[in-house]
Parts: structure tokens; sequence; C-alpha cells
């Protein structure tokens, strides 16, 4: 349909067709061509459209700050959970660690936390007889040890110096028997202190050695019946003192020094 104003030859400039289409011209090689204002663009219309889009930016902005500040929240707790998972894990893996914060090796509160349950009163136990503890906790003595018996002489010797003179001496040896069996045959003993010698001697054969004398019997004296006694003697010579002996043996048993 043509407008008013359009020539009678229908002849229309590109640049009225495209004002009256309201497109906009564009060139193959250059910038497209500016195209005028048209008068919606200005006035009131125009700046409410620009106040508009300006809440409808600062609203975005305001969306995206919250957004940010959303996910920086969200991170930093991630991160504390983790750091704290982390130390646990750590903490049970040290032994050392785990000891230093083992309950028990705190030292105890001094003020014990007040406790709503009533307290059980535990009767006073039963107390142990004195006899029943010392008997317990005492040791058994230690048995006694008895001293052997101490044995019985079962003869007497009365050895007996009748002369002496500067460096001689005569003595007679009586032994008697006071156990209840016959000796026979004896043999008598004893040792010289002072280093005496015996040179002779008479009803029994003497020896010596050293300072041990031994007697035994003859063949006529060879028999010590219970409670009897024999005699023998002797001639001997010493250098140093003549103490007589004190200590004989009967056929191996002791006699006591009458």
């Amino acid at each position: 349909m043509a407008r008013a104003g359009r020539r009678q030859d229908d002849e229309i400039s590109v640049a009225e067709l495209l004002r009256e289409t309201g497109a906009t011209p564009r060139s193959l090689g250059g910038p497209p061509e500016a195209t005028p204002a048209r008068d919606e663009d200005t006035g009131d219309g125009y700046r409410e459209r620009l106040e508009q889009r300006a809440r409808e930016a600062a609203a975005a902005q305001q969306r995206a700050g919250r957004r940010i500040r959303w996910v920086s929240a969200v991170g930093g707790a991630v991160v504390v959970v983790g750091s704290l998972v982390l130390i646990a894990v750590t903490s049970e893996s040290s032994p050392g660690r785990q000891a230093a914060l083992t309950p028990d090796s705190l030292a105890p509160a001094t003020t014990a936390p007040r406790s709503t349950t009533p307290v059980p009163v535990k009767p006073n136990p039963t107390p142990i007889p004195t006899v029943l503890r010392q008997t317990e906790s005492s040791a058994p003595p230690p048995p006694r040890t008895q001293a052997p018996p101490v044995e019985t002489a079962t003869c007497v010797v009365r050895f007996s110096v009748t002369d002496q003179w500067n460096d001689g001496f005569t003595a007679g040896v009586a032994i008697t028997n006071k156990g209840s069996g016959t000796l026979s045959p004896w043999t008598l003993s004893w040792t010289f202190t002072a280093g005496q010698r015996v040179t002779h001697g008479w009803d029994g054969k003497y020896s010596q050695s050293g300072s041990r004398v031994t007697v035994i019997a003859e063949s006529y004296n060879a028999t010590l019946a219970p409670g009897a006694t024999v005699s023998t003697g002797l001639n001997g010579a010493f250098d140093h003192g003549n103490p007589a002996p004190t200590a004989f043996t009967l056929n191996g048993a002791r006699c006591d020094a009458g």
C-alpha cells in the first residue's frame, strides 16, 4: 500500500524505503549505518527502561554476591571439618599422644562433681579376729635344731706320775670300763702336750708316733669286763716339762680323765 506523498511514478529511494520499513541497512564491507533515533527511544519511556535494566543488573550482582558468600562459608566449613577429622585420626594413631590424652594420666580433680544420685551406704566390714590376722601374717617358726646328745664316756683313765727326775719320769696308767659290754682286746691312746717320749713300758705293748702314744693289751690282760680296771705303766723322758695328758680314747671311744 502506497503511502501519501509518494511520487506518482512510484519511484522511491533506498533511504525512504528503509525509513518506511524501519530496517537497518548493512553493507558488505563496512559498518552499519547509524539508525536515526526513534521517538520511542527518547523521553520518559526510555529513562524508565534504563532504570529497570539498572535495577535488574543490581539484583543480579546481589544474587551473585550471596552465592559467592555462601560458597565461601561452605568451603570454610569443609576445611575446618576436614582439619578436625585429620587431627582426630592423627591423635588415635599416635600411641604417645593417645597416652597423653588418656584420662587416667590427668591429675584427679580437687572438687568432686555434685551428683543427684544418692550414694548407697556400705555396711562396715566384719572385723577379723586379732588371732586370725596374726596367724595369717606371721610365718611359721623355723624348726628348732636340737644339739646332738653328748656322748657319754664308757671308760675312765687315771694317768699318775709316780717318780720324776731331771729329764725323766715314771708313770702308772689305770683303765676302768664303765660301759655295759666287755672289751676284749682293748687299745688305749693319748697325746703328750710337751713333747714327752716313752722309753719303756709294761703290762702293755707301747708305741709312739710323734706325740701320739698307743698301748695294746697283752694276752693276759686283754679282757676288760664291765666295771673292771686294768693297770699298765711306763718310763719316759722330757725336755720342757712333764704335764699329764688329759684326752684318752679306748677302742676309739672317748674316755674321761680321772
